[in-house]
């Protein structure tokens, strides 16, 4: 084994969870690592002393000071899974809309593009457009970040910190005159406050159980994609309303405000730093880690999941056919509008309104997932008891495979002065149908095939990949359109998609093999 791979062996399995890993059916329960021994990638147990008489009580059982680090009973008050419905409800939310007003942030700003050339005296759309690409851009490292904070101090300490920051940040960037503050702080915004991308999965498995979780994890699923999706149709309107592109950011802040009221009212639902604070509370202090530990712990987590993007050929296979039907939708940031205001001449209501053909293919592509999962793959659970090759999870990929390239070549070829614009606006039906099912498809191949000390990296490696090119595409489409025209430059990316039609297949036919070849530990089903 290699040095840098040993590295990257580190830390072991937290419960923060990563982009895109929310208990839908299939993923990992994360509480299955929670017990007395180990939770949250801590063995509690090995930090402690050899146990002596004193550790014992008169009958023979272990004292506060040895148990109050695992739940008193299933009926532990402090144990969120035991909290209230409501209670329950509201802590669901929170990640939830605040993942949605976070990545709505992404594309309010697109129908203010013009406004912001006028304003700072721009000639150039990619230069305007780095409000946009910079504030993506912190998606790409924020959750590396906060991710192993999450694990060491709790989930509650990112949202507030996150919150704040995301908050004052796009409020210096929208209060300035100054493009560049405007860009800077754009940046500084997504990296400090994309937190919950990591550490909101996690929050689910703290509240729900097993059982439940599939069902109530869907809203924080939905959210990543449903956000830029409606960004434009939400930022168009704002907009329009007002009268000023700086509507585009104030938006999101009015989104975001009541989000960060609750979460400064919401209670820690992290098990380990919920019994750290109980065994303090009651006078007793668990050996911990030293600060020069800690930053190492943190250091390892933020590159392991780099490391998988470059040396792991599940990952960055997986990363790459995820990543560029999700870029896809960011291209249309620039490829609707030059379209539908070419074609139909559309004002920027109107194109906005041109998203709902996206929404409408996110939800069916979650229901495609949610139905294999629900008969093919739970048959083969049944069947093996549970011990199902990870590539029974790709049978919606293999679908939505199709389904994307249908998606680009009908929308490459259908716009024109006498086709009806409907026909263009239902071509993002297949596309983000497909895009959808590949992409849950794909999480839980990732869930199946890597262990617990592996999963969060892999799964954050695939947001890396979808991020970095999601702020790329934006940069390039409406130039390429010019130039080629509507139908060869969408034509472009729709050949391109035909290449990636063949992965899903191959791993469905050859995934065991890829993974032997890993140097990670994979299943071996």
């Amino acid at each position: 084994m290699s040095e840098s791979h040993r590295l990257m062996r580190d830390p072991e399995p937290g419960q923060h969870g990563y982009p895109g890993n929310p208990g839908f059916p299939g993923f990992p329960d994360y509480t299955r690592y929670s017990g007395a021994t180990q939770f949250e990638g801590h063995s509690f147990e090995s930090d402690r002393p050899p146990r002596s008489e004193k550790d014992s009580t008169r009958n023979g059982s272990m004292t506060d000071s040895t148990r109050e680090l695992d739940w008193e009973g299933e009926n532990d008050t402090e144990n969120p899974m035991n909290w209230s419905l409501w209670k329950k409800i509201v802590h669901t939310a929170i990640p939830a809309l605040y993942t949605f007003g976070l990545t709505t942030g992404i594309s309010t700003l697109v129908a203010g593009l013009p406004g912001i050339m006028e304003q700072f005296g721009l000639t150039s759309r990619n230069v305007a457009l780095l409000p946009i690409t910079m504030y993506t851009v912190g998606f790409v490292l924020g959750p590396c970040i906060a991710a192993p904070i999450s694990d060491l101090y709790g989930r509650l300490v990112v949202y507030k910190v996150n919150i704040i920051i995301l908050i004052i940040c796009n409020a210096i960037a929208v209060a300035s005159d100054n493009f560049a503050v405007l860009v800077i702080f754009r940046f500084f915004a997504s990296l400090g406050g994309s937190g919950v991308m990591a550490v909101g999965a996690g929050t689910m498995s703290d509240l729900w159980d097993p059982s439940q979780v599939s069902r109530v994890g869907v809203a924080y699923l939905l959210a990543p994609f449903l956000g830029p999706s409606m960004g434009p149709l939400i930022g168009s309107y704002a907009i329009e309303q007002y009268g000023d592109w700086k509507w585009g950011i104030w938006v999101v802040l009015c989104i975001l405000t009541p989000v960060a009221i609750a979460i400064f009212f919401s209670s820690e639902t992290s098990k380990k730093q919920i019994l750290t604070v109980r065994a303090k509370r009651r006078g007793s202090h668990p050996k911990g880690q030293g600060f020069a530990q800690r930053m190492q712990k943190i250091g390892k987590a933020m590159l392991k999941p780099w490391h998988m993007c470059i040396f792991e050929p599940v990952s960055l296979v997986l990363g790459l056919y995820t990543g560029f039907s999700f870029a896809m939708i960011f291209s249309f940031f620039g490829s609707y509008s030059y379209v539908y205001s070419t074609v139909y001449q559309f004002d920027a209501r109107q194109t906005g309104l041109c998203y709902i053909g996206l929404i409408i293919g996110i939800l069916l592509g979650l229901v495609t997932f949610a139905v294999f999962d629900a008969t093919i793959y739970q048959k083969q659970v049944a069947r093996t008891g549970d011990r199902v090759a990870p590539e029974h999870r790709l049978y919606a990929a293999l679908v939505g495979s199709l389904l994307v390239p249908i998606g680009l070549f009908w929308y490459a070829w259908a716009p024109d002065e006498s086709v009806h614009w409907i026909v263009p606006v239902m071509a993002g039906v297949p596309f983000a149908w497909g895009t959808m099912a590949s992409f849950l498809s794909s999480l839980a191949y990732l869930a199946s095939a890597f262990k617990p000390g592996d999963l969060s990296s892999a799964v954050a490696a695939n947001g890396i990949f979808r991020f970095a090119l999601g702020a790329a595409f934006p940069n390039f489409v409406f130039q390429m359109y010019q130039e080629m025209g509507i139908n060869w430059a969408g034509s472009v990316f729709a050949f391109i998609s035909l290449a990636f039609i063949p992965v899903p297949w191959l791993f469905f036919w050859k995934g065991k093999v890829l993974r032997q070849k890993s140097s990670y530990d994979l299943s071996k089903y």
